[in-house]
């Protein structure tokens, strides 16, 4: 049996669904924090957030650069999780991804972007985001926002108006 290979961002400005996403990584453990899926297309970033999140005790069940990259492993491996940039590749729009995510699996989204002005978090209201990470973030930032993301969601905070919840 071949040895497996510890989990590398590929540099390839448009990675297929399946080539990243799942080579290398181990299947969760019953003590995982939480399931995320971190959409980012900034490689180096993402590459970062996904370590900082794995030593936190979390489980990255994959990276996506575009919306349908998104959208297809949401659907594919029911997250607890979406971390979701707003501007993707191939100028592809985080907030339709979230709003697709969100009709197909009821998985909501932490937005982590620098897009944090009052009209796109008015347009991102609909798809009731969990809450905001402004970027730039540091690591313990965006373990702590995953953190109260998820405490949120377990907590039903579906009657909370999602503007409200400062992360």
């Amino acid at each position: 049996m071949p040895a497996r290979k510890k989990p590398t961002a590929n540099p390839a400005p448009t990675p297929s669904p399946n080539t990243e996403t799942h080579r290398g990584r181990r299947p969760p453990s019953p003590e995982a924090k939480g399931r995320v899926l971190i959409v980012e297309d900034d490689v180096p970033l993402s590459t970062v957030v996904e370590a900082a999140l794995t030593y936190e005790g979390y489980v990255v069940v994959g990276t996506a650069r575009s919306a349908e990259q998104a959208i297809s492993l949401a659907v594919a491996h029911g997250p607890d999780l979406v971390l979701m940039d707003v501007r993707l590749l191939d100028n592809s729009d985080g907030i339709a991804a979230a709003g697709q995510i969100l009709k197909r699996t009821g998985i909501r989204c932490l937005i982590a972007t620098g897009q944090t002005d009052a009209k796109t978090k008015e347009r991102a209201a609909m798809v009731q985001p969990l809450g905001w990470l402004p970027k730039p973030y540091g690591n313990e930032e965006v373990v702590q926002a995953v953190a109260d993301a998820l405490r949120c969601k377990s907590a039903s905070c579906a009657g909370i108006d999602p503007r409200t919840i400062k992360l």
